[in-house]
Formats: structure tokens, C-alpha cells, sequence
């Protein structure tokens, strides 16, 4: 690094002191988060995003830090899997990190893969790239064993005793059947669960998860006895 960039590198961080200070000191106050959600379908822990988010708001609001998303790109794609094509959006966003003596850290991009299911599909994916990028920015520890330690190994030659692999499953965002189950609980209307239903693929409608999510919705929004409406679904 020549002299002048050592200079021009100085002045830029000391330009964003007060932001920089302010997220150390919340990197600082932040807490482990604990696995307080279940995967029923996969059977594992994880720590839900509303866990994450009760504890990282406040800490972030005290030290006047505000993250901000927004959507650069998303794409439609399609995947073949055994029962047929599933349809995927893959979802770009830039992130804004302000601290409110107006300085702010660079922009920085994530990308996310979702199963295409409606509005919540582009709820999840936020939802899941906020909280890794605050879980990377201020170094929260959660417990998930993501990083390269747990990773299997590459080819190599071959030795007498092979390290046993962990084959924990990975908190790895939303999977299409809890997805779906979302989509299914938030219907209003009988209309709008039928819809739900037939616009999912058939490998996601035969899961166990998401048909009690259905039968769920169906007996939540049944018309009760004697009323004037019509409760047939046609699924």
C-alpha cells in the first residue's frame, strides 16, 4: 500500500468513527440466540427469525444503528426434481447499514433461493438474509454448525480410519414445506386456501407437514352449521 492510499484509508475510517464505535458496542451486548424453534418435518433446532430479530432491534436501536434491505433482482427458475419441476425465485439484495450521525457502511449484497409459494415466499427470503447478515456483522453466535470445520472433506487418499462426519441438518432458511405450511396458515378465505393448495407441486402437497397444514386451515375456516355459505374446497 503506497502512502497516499495508507492516507486515503485513514480518512475513510475515521470519516465513519461513529458508526464503526457503534457497532462495536453492539457486537459487544449482543447474546447467544438459543434454538427455540423445531423443525417437525427435518427434526431440528433452529433459532427463528423473530427470536433473532427481538434480540438484535433493541440493542441496534440503542446504539441508533438501522439496516435497511432492498430488492436489486429477482428471477424466476425452475427446478427438476422426482415428482417434476418446482418453481424458484432467486432474490438479490443490497444492504444498508446507517447509524444516525448519518455515516453509513458500504453497501453489500446478498443472494437467496426460495420455493415459489406467493407473497410469503419474498417475506421468507428477507427475512432469512437479515439475519445472516446481522448474525455475520456484529458476530452472533447461534449454534449452527455451518462453518468449515463441520464441512466433509474433500477427495484424498485413503486412510485406515476415516473422521466421522457430522451430519447435523443446517439451519439453512426455509424449506418449501414450511413455506407452504406459512402460506396455508395465513389463508383468510376458503378461496384463498384452495388456491394456496393447488398452485403448490405435488412433492411439497404429499408431505405430512403440509397436508396437516391444510386440514388445519380448512376446519379453522369452515362455516359454522347452518350458515348460508358454501365450505366445499376442491382440492
Amino acid at each position: 500500500m503506497t502512502a497516499q492510499e495508507t492516507i486515503t484509508a485513514g480518512v475513510a475510517v475515521s470519516a465513519q468513527s461513529g458508526i464503526i464505535s457503534a457497532v462495536a458496542k453492539a457486537m459487544g451486548e449482543m447474546k447467544r440466540i438459543a434454538k427455540d424453534s423445531r423443525n417437525i418435518e427435518q427434526k431440528y433446532d433452529f433459532a427463528s427469525v423473530d427470536d433473532f430479530l427481538a434480540m438484535t432491534g433493541p440493542i441496534c436501536a440503542a446504539n441508533g444503528i438501522i439496516t435497511i434491505l432492498d430488492e436489486e433482482l429477482v428471477e424466476d427458475f425452475e427446478r427438476q426434481g422426482k415428482y417434476g419441476a418446482t418453481h424458484w425465485l432467486r432474490i438479490r439484495f443490497s444492504i444498508s447499514t446507517m447509524h444516525t450521525s448519518g455515516e453509513t457502511l458500504p453497501v453489500v449484497r446478498r443472494t437467496v433461493e426460495v420455493i415459489r409459494t406467493g407473497a410469503q415466499s419474498f417475506g421468507s427470503a428477507q427475512s432469512y438474509v437479515l439475519k445472516q447478515y446481522q448474525r455475520a456483522l456484529y458476530q452472533i453466535p447461534t449454534g449452527d454448525k455451518d462453518d468449515a470445520d463441520f464441512a466433509e472433506k474433500g477427495d484424498g487418499p485413503a486412510t485406515k480410519a476415516q473422521p466421522k462426519q457430522d451430519h447435523t441438518p443446517r439451519d439453512n432458511g426455509p424449506t418449501a414445506a414450511q413455506i407452504a405450511c406459512d402460506s396455508l396458515a395465513n389463508a383468510e378465505t376458503l378461496e384463498a386456501l384452495s388456491a394456496i393448495w393447488a398452485g403448490l407441486p405435488r412433492s411439497v402437497q404429499g408431505e405430512a407437514s403440509v397436508i396437516k397444514a391444510k386440514d388445519a386451515g380448512k376446519a379453522a375456516l369452515q362455516p359454522k352449521p347452518n350458515a348460508d355459505l358454501d365450505d366445499e374446497i376442491k382440492y
